[in-house]
């Protein structure tokens, strides 16, 4: 009798049916109230339109992390050369404080129109960054794909273990163990079942050119099995 060992995987795509957009607010500036008073008013603005969009049906979920203001030190430009080591003004200058402001707003869409046209829109604005959109299934189908691959993987594995038989001139094969990516003993690996995040990045701003094309989302499984012939 002998053993066959081998491995089976599967990679299926599918259509996206989310799309999340992640947006980074702020500005930059020496005055730290009108900072503040800009990046608030920017930050409420954005919640309101993705409570919207939620509300309307467009968007599942949205969150947002509000407002916070630092320092930020700018070195002073030509700092180091052109004066002479004798002024007291070249010898040393003082860097430039300013005041900055960050907070995020991220949206997931199952409106794919209405993502495209709100991002389009939202990045002309002053203070807004998209940095990038996150393509992926839905939570209910998620587990689906995630079970067609596995069961996919499987049947790749026994249409292997069957072929080498056949070609070995031996018996159909007989399954004795399935693993799981680093769970065969003595293996070594990782992994499992999961999704490829497929995204977009880009910066806010008039000039800005987004591929908002939803990318297909990879559903991988891969395992590995013995059988006797």
């Amino acid at each position: 009798m002998a053993t066959i060992s081998v491995s089976g995987s599967v990679t299926h795509r599918h259509r996206a049916e989310r799309g999340v957009v992640h947006l980074t607010l702020g500005f930059d500036g020496d005055d730290r109230e009108r900072v503040v008073r800009d990046s608030v008013a920017l930050h409420a603005r954005v919640a309101e339109e993705a409570t919207g969009h939620r509300r309307q049906g467009a968007a599942t979920w949205w969150s947002a992390q509000g407002v916070s203001v630092g320092l930020v030190t700018e070195p002073v430009a030509g700092e180091g050369g052109g004066a002479s080591s004798g002024s007291a003004e070249g010898a040393r200058r003082e860097p430039v404080v300013r005041f900055r402001s960050r907070s995020t707003v991220d949206v997931r869409f199952q409106d794919f129109d209405v993502l495209a046209a709100w991002v389009t829109e939202v990045a002309q604005r002053d203070g807004v960054a998209v940095d990038w959109i996150e393509w992926s299934l839905s939570h209910d189908r998620r587990p689906e794909a995630e079970r067609a691959a596995r069961v996919a993987a499987v049947a790749d594995a026994v249409a292997r273990a069957g072929d080498y038989a056949e070609a070995l001139g031996l018996a159909t094969p007989t399954l004795q163990a399935v693993w799981e990516p680093g769970l065969r003993p003595g293996g070594t690996g990782s992994g499992g079942f999961g999704f490829a995040r497929a995204a977009t990045m880009a910066t806010g701003g008039g000039d800005a050119v987004f591929d908002l094309s939803p990318a297909d989302i990879e559903v991988t499984a891969e395992i590995s099995a013995d059988f006797t012939a």
